[in-house]
């Protein structure tokens, strides 16, 4: 076999991945599992002295490896200190609040972990409390409460309701969406009660308060939607942007600036090192500036650990700019998708933000030099045709996935994102300053604040203009 070490190295990584892909729709026994990884364990002692049959046994043992890493994040069915043991059971728990809760218009989706000893459960039939016997109680919850009372982060509630396993809705998997983030049990309706404040993680509550504290000083200094939108494109917060509007973006393909994802932030940051280098400033200046710029974007919207997977591959581009090989960004990129696996598993088949980060990344690597050449005798301004082309070169590659998840095609998409995207930054920047200015006073933000309103009334008329072309999206 002639293949170097970094190729070697590369399918390693890649037969890690197959093995995740393969556990995700395969389901087998651990044992088996094990049992597989023992015999290419022996082939590899057994086949030393042959390198060919060597590496082909070390391939077996990453896939393998792969699909033992996706049974092991799976819990234990039959495990009683697991709060999804008791699922089809009424259950009164005490549970700290462990994301920042979702709020929509009809009410707020709240992630709670399991904390307590010898709660009390109730099953059908059967009158009065049954205790567990003294272990503690872990694991995820999903409730589902009205609007009002509104709670946050570290608050520690008392909870009576009935649990379920979650369920597939329709074609969409719900069940697999929760797994995801641990969640194997969802209360719809129950009774909730607050205990006490402050019990999370004190590093993420400063961080979330930091982000809260950031979105109110937005408020203050920019009136609706453009406030909105504003703290939708730097923390991600949708919540107040009206409903015709984010159909408007939908319809036009830009929902990516107010959606935290990598394929979101992989964009901005190709677009963001295009014009920094278009206007004179040096590549490793531009890295440091952005990379900088990544980083205060994760801590202000709260570091969770999908924004920050989106921070990890918007880094990612930034170092295959670096790197400047295409082989070694492969490399890079394979591993990269190796340790976020390591971590979380179920992201690969069940999270579209994912899958939409690495194909979007991936369009930028290896599908931009090829258009940059193409259009090489394009006229280029201010770094324009570079955006367009990396722009498209995400597109290219996220399209299929989109139409696959969300049926609708943005006939508009390439030239909303021409005319929008490269504005983003500038939002952005300004943006940042309105919302610090705004924390020391709402009169100061605001002065800043009417530049950024510019902004974003120009990136709403245009979405609004493109939107209104009858053809400008097609479902499929």
């Amino acid at each position: 076999m002639s293949l170097g070490r970094s190729k070697i190295f590369l399918f390693c990584l890649l037969a890690f991945v197959l093995g995740v892909l393969a556990a995700s729709f395969w389901q087998i026994e651990f044992i088996y599992l094990y049992s597989l990884f023992l015999l290419f364990f022996i082939g590899f002692l057994i086949f030393w002295s042959k390198r060919t049959w060597r590496v082909i046994m070390v391939w077996g043992l990453f896939f393998v490896l792969g699909m033992i890493r996706l049974v092991l994040s799976a819990p234990t069915i039959n495990d009683p200190s697991q709060i999804s043991f008791y699922n089809g059971q009424d259950v009164v728990v005490e549970a700290v609040i462990a994301e920042e809760p979702d709020v929509r218009l009809d009410g707020q989706k709240i992630t709670v972990e399991v904390r307590g000893s010898s709660p009390s459960f109730t099953k059908e039939g059967v009158r009065g409390w049954l205790s567990i016997g003294g272990g503690v109680l872990r694991g995820r919850l999903l409730i589902k409460a009205p609007l009002y009372p509104s709670y946050q982060y570290g608050d520690l509630l008392k909870i009576n309701c009935q649990i379920e396993a979650p369920e597939k809705i329709e074609d969409f998997a719900y069940d697999k969406y929760l797994a995801r983030y641990d969640i194997y049990s969802v209360c719809w309706r129950g009774q909730i009660e607050k205990v006490d404040s402050n019990q999370g993680n004190p590093i993420k509550a400063g961080l979330l308060g930091v982000k809260s504290g950031f979105i109110k000083a937005i408020n203050s200094s920019l009136p609706e939607p453009h406030a909105s939108l504003l703290a939708g494109i730097l923390v991600g917060a949708r919540r107040g942007i009206p409903e015709y509007l984010l159909e408007t973006f939908n319809r036009v393909g830009v929902t990516h600036i107010i959606a935290i994802s990598g394929s979101n932030i992989t964009i901005i940051a190709a677009a963001l090192l295009i014009l920094l280098q278009g206007i004179g400033v040096s590549r490793r200046h531009t890295f440091w500036l952005i990379s900088l710029g990544i980083a205060s974007f994760v801590v202000m919207t709260g570091a969770s650990a999908s924004v920050v997977r989106a921070g990890i591959m918007g880094l990612f581009v930034l170092l295959a700019s670096q790197l400047g090989r295409a082989s070694r960004a492969t490399n890079a990129l394979a591993f990269t998708a190796f340790v976020m696996l390591l971590v979380n598993p179920k992201v690969l088949v069940f999270d579209a933000g994912f899958q939409l980060s690495f194909l979007a990344t991936m369009g930028i690597v290896y599908i931009n030099p090829v258009l940059q050449k193409f259009a090489k005798k394009w006229p280029g301004v201010f770094g324009l045709k570079e955006v367009l082309i990396t722009t498209l070169s995400a597109i290219i590659m996220t399209t299929p996935l989109i139409l696959y998840q969300f049926g609708r095609f943005s006939v508009v998409a390439p030239v909303a994102n021409l005319l929008i995207v490269p504005l983003v930054s500038v939002v952005m920047a300004m943006g940042f300053i309105t919302g610090l200015l705004g924390l020391v006073s709402a009169a100061a933000g605001s002065v800043v604040g009417w530049g950024a309103w510019a902004v974003l009334e120009y990136i709403i008329l245009a979405a609004e203009f493109l939107s209104s072309w009858r053809w400008a999206s097609l479902g499929l």
